[in-house]
């Protein structure tokens, strides 16, 4: 199932930001693709740029789906960590802080459709989270980035290989800003991952797409 780019604005669920001036906003993607650059460096990852999307590709040993959880929620918050008041508000640092105060909260893909069948969107395995469906597992999240993990062995969300386990982070307002590819079992090879770095900016600006440029 196709998925449009980003999660809608409604009255449920308005995104709570205003469009900064477009040279400032063009600042904070640059620090937000810094911030990523860096701990991806860290971590000995090599990133392709493409456009807006940029693909980082893991080499190492033991690399399963916990330890890629882990390093996409601390490279999130090492980067929300450097938006200041004077650059992105005062209202989006305050809203921010609880994203970096609390744990992303990590849902097997079959329980991601469970509870957003219970909200009214039903989905069968295999098809992909639509952006109101993404929204209410936010909503359902308190409002918190959600890793969505994808177990080998089982249904893949659109053209995910079944041999491998992956990851979906949903982001509030932005939509799915990570999917990553991760060996499973006996497999070898790197970890990709693909960051949608304007999906990354809606969300900490608290903007649709229109309003990054998206």
């Amino acid at each position: 199932m196709s998925s449009p780019t980003s999660i809608p604005r409604s009255g449920l669920f308005q995104a709570p930001g205003r469009p900064l001036a477009p040279a400032r906003t063009e600042q904070v993607r640059r620090l937000l693709a810094d911030e990523m650059s860096a701990a991806v460096a860290d971590q000995g990852l090599r990133v392709v740029n493409r456009g807006n999307t940029a693909v980082l590709i893991l080499h190492g040993q033991d690399l399963g789906l916990t330890q890629i959880c882990e390093f996409a929620e601390a490279a999130l918050k090492r980067a929300v960590r450097r938006l200041t008041a004077d650059l992105i508000g005062g209202a989006n640092v305050t809203r921010l802080d609880g994203v970096l105060a609390s744990r992303h909260p990590r849902l097997p893909y079959r329980r991601a459709l469970r509870i957003v069948a219970g909200r009214g969107w039903r989905l069968s395995l295999g098809d992909e989270l639509t952006p109101e469906a993404q929204a209410s597992l936010v909503r359902f999240c308190n409002h918190l980035p959600v890793q969505v993990m994808l177990l080998a062995g089982q249904p893949q969300p659109g053209q995910g290989d079944p041999h491998r386990s992956g990851l979906s982070y949903v982001v509030p307002w932005g939509g799915e800003a990570l999917r990553a590819e991760v060996p499973a079992g006996d497999q070898t090879g790197p970890v990709v991952c693909r960051l949608h770095l304007d999906r990354l900016l809606q969300f900490v600006l608290g903007l649709d797409s229109d309003a990054v440029g998206g």
